[in-house]
């Protein structure tokens, strides 16, 4: 994936992810989550509470749209219902500034909500291809997403910012 991903984006924008994620300095943090948001389009500010929490009701917003928008088999619908539930949770936890706690959540809700919109293919090992092909936007958001890591002991800020990135790509989207 890694050498399929350098068609489509930078390799200074693969390096400003691999600093952030091993970053613990606040202002490498910012300076880099600020370099990979770039992919996703201009505008990504997260220097004051109030555009962040902008960031945060556009994101919610649209998410909730896209998973009610999502047509599922019948059998699916309860996960939608579900994922709606965890989306209010994991928004109430974050607007009380729980960033590391909600990580996991995090990441799990976007697999579910990939998983809505593509079915078992998201679960594929070739996905990440297929969805840089079909939409490279897209593919490089998943790209994103499955670069992070499945926990971390990281700051409240670091989490912040790394899940700020993938709240810009779905507000946006």
């Amino acid at each position: 994936m890694n050498d399929l991903i350098t068609d489509f984006i930078e390799k200074d924008t693969i390096n400003s992810l691999e600093t952030l994620l091993a970053a613990s300095d606040n202002s490498e943090i910012l300076k880099n989550s600020a370099v990979v948001a770039s992919q996703f389009g201009s505008g990504f500010d997260i220097s004051t509470d109030e555009s962040v929490q902008k960031l945060i009701t556009s994101f919610k917003k649209n998410l909730t749209l896209l998973i009610q928008k999502t047509w599922v088999d019948s059998a699916d619908i309860s996960l939608k219902e579900e994922i709606l539930v965890k989306l209010e949770k994991y928004c109430a936890s974050i607007e009380e500034n729980k960033w590391s706690e909600v990580f996991a959540s995090f990441t799990k809700i976007l697999d579910e909500v990939i998983y809505l919109m593509f079915g078992s293919m998201s679960e594929t090992d070739d996905f990440a291809e297929y969805a840089l092909r079909i939409d490279p936007e897209f593919g490089i958001f998943w790209w994103y997403v499955k670069s992070l890591p499945a926990a971390n002991d990281w700051s409240n800020e670091k989490n912040k910012a790394v899940m700020l990135i993938a709240m810009f790509f779905l507000a946006n989207y």
